[in-house]
């Protein structure tokens, strides 16, 4: 039978039912996070911030996604300050609602999300170039007549 990484007692289960551990000897939420992971979590999370509205749903957090979707077009200061949020506090974010087998899964993870954000950020910002002159157009146009 194997032990439980983080107790030691024998575990049965997929969880440990001493102490709630995942196999990996993780336990959530992280009350008292080591001193590696409050570094980990000081750290800024471009993935969360250029990705947000698909980050958040992979990552637990599908209530912020859901806002920035409702907020994209109609309401942009907000969808931004999701995205600035999510760019500060991306890592808690992910660390309390997400298993990782180690912290080498969790950078790899990350920054493979940064990585899509900064590919998708040149589109995204194109995008929103041309919804602001189609709409910067349209007033024109409705005022003119």
């Amino acid at each position: 039978m194997p032990l439980c990484k983080h107790c030691g007692a024998p575990r049965a289960t997929h969880f440990c039912v001493a102490c709630g551990a995942d196999p990996a000897g993780l336990t959530l939420p992280l009350v008292q996070p080591s001193a590696e992971v409050r570094a980990l979590e000081r750290r800024l999370n471009w993935g969360a911030a250029l990705l947000p509205g698909f980050w958040t749903y992979k990552h637990g957090a599908p209530v912020l996604g859901t806002l920035y979707w409702l907020a994209f077009l109609p309401l942009p200061p907000i969808s931004i300050g999701i995205m600035l949020y999510l760019l500060t506090n991306g890592n808690r974010i992910a660390l309390q609602h997400r298993r990782y087998r180690d912290v080498t899964e969790f950078h790899n993870v990350e920054r493979a999300w940064g990585v899509a954000g900064w590919i998708t950020f040149p589109f995204s910002l194109i995008f929103l170039l041309v919804y602001v002159f189609a709409l910067l157009s349209a007033t024109t146009k409705a005022g003119a007549q």
